[in-house]
């Protein structure tokens, strides 16, 4: 039986994190956009995907509420999301530009798609500073980006997927990327992919660890 003392949100919120969340391929997107838009408007904040932030000078508390609104407005979005698109699209810094560029994913024709997810995963760099994540969480990102193209038809051979992964490491990263390329120099094995995955581990994890130590 029906609980009617739940809000519209309580309802269905529940089932958009799990069977009813978007799908890598986006083929229930029509159907998830409109039940989320249900659950922002329930949680009165639509507004944030429609109206410019206000200005922090004359009405910082405005402004205020207007930055709280978009955090639980992209909370809920990313929430909802299959596992793969919120490792492609969680570091969105806004509720607007995260959901157009789901829209633009899957609702624009297949070529725009591959076009898109392509200059997202050559494009991608690993996070520094505040944007840091691990690099086993990084490589989990790249493959997942890979997987994504594939889906589409856009096949990524595991040579250029290692290249595209070293190339995404960060600039703090300078002198450890110099390293394992000598390392990699002339030896096949160690440039195929899982070895390279493994390396930015392993080399990930050492600088974590030196890290902590500082």
């Amino acid at each position: 039986m029906a609980d009617f003392s739940l809000s519209l949100s309580e309802m269905l919120l529940p089932e958009l994190k799990s069977r009813w969340r978007l799908d890598p391929k986006g083929t229930n997107f029509s159907f998830w956009r409109r039940e989320l838009d249900a659950v922002f408007f329930d949680n009165k904040v639509k507004y944030v995907l429609e109206q410019p932030i206000p200005d922090k000078e004359s009405d910082p508390e405005a402004h205020q509420k207007f930055l709280d609104d978009d955090l639980t407005a992209r909370h809920i979005i990313l929430g909802t999301l299959h596992d793969s698109l919120f490792l492609s699209f969680h570091d969105h810094e806004t509720a607007k530009s995260l959901l157009d560029a789901l829209t633009s994913l899957f609702t624009k024709p297949s070529m725009a798609k591959r076009i898109s997810l392509l200059k997202r995963y050559v494009g991608h760099k690993m996070g520094e500073g505040a944007a840091a994540i691990s690099a086993n969480m990084h490589v989990v990102k790249m493959i997942g980006m890979a997987i994504d193209l594939e889906r589409e038809g856009v096949g990524v051979p595991d040579e250029l997927q290692a290249v595209v992964l070293m190339n995404s490491l960060p600039g703090s990263w300078y002198d450890d990327v110099t390293t394992m390329t000598l390392n990699m120099h002339g030896d096949e094995e160690k440039m195929k992919l899982k070895n390279v995955q493994d390396s930015v581990r392993r080399v990930g994890g050492w600088k974590e660890v030196l890290s902590r130590k500082c």
